[in-house]
């Protein structure tokens, strides 16, 4: 028998056992994984994104965002700086206001277990939980511990599990399948923060490697990204994808400023260019395998238009080849259109494999943004991934796992 049950031992499940703990609840955590903290060893290429300087509510995605609103005012940014400063952890800032552990992940990881073992709380590692049986006042969760069935018990049971990201690191969906047992709504589950698969002609397709600052929207979206693509096998990534992913909807046009900080028309008025050819021009300012992509597609459109009967042209020069003072204004026009407004239809975003997050999840409808408990079964609660809130990229996710634990924490 506990005071508390926690079901994941994740940055949200610590943070809620650390705080329920301090306040003289019994605590124990289980988790299927031989030890906790998992994502976040992973996270930030092992440095473990955080948090971020500028966390606010319109930073989140989910169909109630104003959800975040309580638990992000009663665990800033400056409460995850407090936290590190006690448990003497160096960071540094990185671009967008992104904090990382300067040493790595594992120190963050091993500060929590500590802490929380400090306050009396007990784990269960390597334990699969097999079933939970809801009764009057209280929860009996059955699992299997080192090949020996348990039956624990207790008036208060937080599901901590997180999302469906990450499966080879051992996210499943125990949370959702708990949480719609006893009567909640799941939104639709979606992988989020990762890259886009494009189609099979694509142009941008066998330029893997390149990175370059672009500026990303989608079309019809209100939202401008500004930062770095980095093409793959399947097609895009980076920063500015992962981004644009957690928005991105079916046959959504995504369109690419592949050249933000300069005006493509402005250098070709340039008298100095006038000598160059398109592609000299160009490979001046982007990668030159995509200069050569891009032009190939460009060129491909304005051979099919000087081949109209119109035109008298049996033999047209590409465009590429052509000197920059030879383009007519219509030329130029297109050339502009293809690096600074570049269209293209992806056929999918990559699968949960890849994703760092989980769009979707337990509808905030039916839980108590101001305790994390359930509005259906008294003494449910929910924290972190599971919960329909999905954090931008640049440590907004491990915030929210860390405020929405606090908070559960705090009412356990």
């Amino acid at each position: 028998m506990y005071d508390v049950i926690i079901i994941g031992a994740g940055a949200s499940g610590f943070m809620a056992a650390i705080h329920a703990a301090e306040r003289g609840r019994n605590v124990l955590v289980v988790d299927h994984a031989d030890r906790g903290g998992k994502k976040m060893l992973i996270s930030g290429g092992g440095k473990c994104n955080i948090t971020n300087h500028r966390v606010t509510a319109t930073d989140y995605f989910g169909s109630d965002i104003t959800f975040t609103k309580f638990a992000i005012k009663h665990f800033p940014p400056a409460s995850v700086f407090d936290l590190l400063r006690k448990a003497h952890i160096e960071t540094e800032e990185r671009e967008y206001g992104r904090i990382f552990c300067k040493k790595g992940a594992n120190e963050i990881v091993s500060y929590l277990i500590n802490r929380a073992e400090n306050t009396g709380v007990s784990f269960f590692f390597n334990t699969k939980v097999l079933e939970v049986i809801h009764y009057s006042r209280s929860f009996c969760i059955k699992c299997k511990n080192f090949g020996n069935n348990e039956s624990l018990e207790s008036p208060h049971l937080l599901i901590a599990t997180g999302g469906l990201a990450c499966p080879q690191i051992g996210a499943t969906n125990l949370g959702y399948t708990f949480a719609k047992q006893f009567g909640h709504t799941i939104t639709s589950l979606k992988p989020a923060l990762t890259g886009f698969i494009l189609p099979p002609d694509s142009t941008l397709l066998h330029l893997q490697g390149i990175s370059l600052d672009v500026q990303l929207k989608i079309e019809g979206k209100n939202k401008v990204i500004e930062e770095p693509l980095l093409f793959t096998h399947q097609g895009v990534s980076g920063p500015a994808v992962l981004q644009a992913s957690c928005f991105w909807e079916e046959r959504n046009v995504v369109i690419i400023n592949f050249l933000p900080s300069n005006d493509i028309i402005s250098l070709m008025h340039k008298p100095e260019n006038g000598r160059l050819t398109v592609k000299t021009l160009i490979t001046q300012f982007l990668p030159v395998r995509l200069v050569n992509s891009l032009l190939t597609e460009l060129d491909s459109g304005f051979i099919k238009r000087s081949f109209l009967p119109s035109s008298g042209n049996l033999y047209p020069e590409s465009l590429s080849d052509r000197r920059v003072a030879e383009l007519s204004k219509n030329d130029r026009k297109i050339i502009a259109g293809c690096i600074h407004q570049f269209r293209v239809i992806p056929d999918a975003v990559e699968g949960f494999q890849k994703a760092e997050a989980t769009l979707g999840g337990i509808s905030t409808h039916e839980i108590n943004p101001e305790s994390m408990e359930s509005l259906i079964i008294k003494g449910l609660f929910f924290s972190g991934e599971v919960i329909d809130i999905t954090g931008k990229l640049g440590g907004y996710n491990i915030h929210w796992a860390f405020a929405s634990g606090y908070i559960a924490g705090q009412n356990l």
